[in-house]
């Protein structure tokens, strides 16, 4: 039985996986090192050309990413499915990737084919949590042109997030807390990177924020038409899990 082990992360699970996509003989399972870490080494996002995580920085265009027969729109799709940690992710990457070398670039045409369709699937499912959050996402001050916010996904969203905030906010610097993970995306006015942080290791919020959130509280309170109340559709759109990261107080 040939299993392969990597680091956690989805540069290294294809530098696992090159030889084996090679040679077209894919392992019988693989497994990750220290799973209980997040993946932190990311794929670079379009938006940026070059994205800082855990102090590296990697490329646009990896090397490791020149597998001939791969289309760059499938790299991306077996990126954002990797970002669901879902269980056996990585040997159904593995399978799509394959079948991209055997369809010779048309592989996401395939879309009956289950090792498509569940890529696919995971996915659209980070891209769809990372679209909710793209406006749920609430930062308060916790210092001089320092913001905070904390989200708790169901996915590793924060390295395609990230990129859509340093462009929002590029003029200030912030960090997004993934609660769940304990890491953080942390924006420094020139690059972001992604760390390990604890919520203790925050500073409190600023002397203006508690007015800032009053404020806000009563614009979010005054805008409600009480009559056309519906709580059903307002948890579709916000779910109840999403909740306890914002500011203003939904279903009131």
């Amino acid at each position: 039985m040939k299993v392969i082990r990597y680091d956690g992360s989805f540069y290294g699970l294809i530098c696992a996986l090159a030889p084996f996509l090679k040679t077209r003989d894919l392992p019988d399972a693989i497994e990750r090192e220290n799973a209980s870490q997040p993946s932190l080494i990311a794929f670079a996002d379009e938006s940026t050309g070059t994205q800082v995580t855990r102090g590296l920085t990697m490329s646009r265009d990896p090397e490791i990413f020149r597998i001939p027969g791969i289309a760059k729109e499938s790299w991306r799709h077996a990126w954002h499915a990797f970002l669901s940690e879902a269980q056996g992710i990585e040997i159904s990457i593995a399978r799509y990737l394959l079948l991209a070398l055997e369809k010779h670039g048309s592989v996401d045409l395939s879309l009956t084919d289950d090792r498509v369709r569940n890529i696919h699937r995971r996915a659209r499912q980070v891209l769809r949590e990372r679209h909710r959050f793209m406006g749920l996402l609430r930062f308060r001050s916790i210092g001089d042109n320092l913001y905070y916010a904390s989200i708790h996904s169901d996915n590793f969203i924060l390295p395609v997030l990230a990129p859509f905030f340093v462009e929002r906010f590029a003029d200030q610097q912030w960090i997004i807390h993934d609660r769940r993970r304990e890491v953080a995306a942390v924006y420094n006015l020139q690059t972001w990177t992604i760390i390990e942080r604890d919520a203790a290791d925050l500073p409190a919020d600023s002397v203006c924020e508690e007015n800032s959130q009053h404020l806000w509280q009563c614009f979010f309170a005054e805008i409600a038409v009480r009559e056309r109340l519906n709580l059903a559709l307002q948890q579709k759109f916000i779910p109840r899990k999403y909740w306890h990261d914002l500011i203003e107080k939904p279903g009131c």
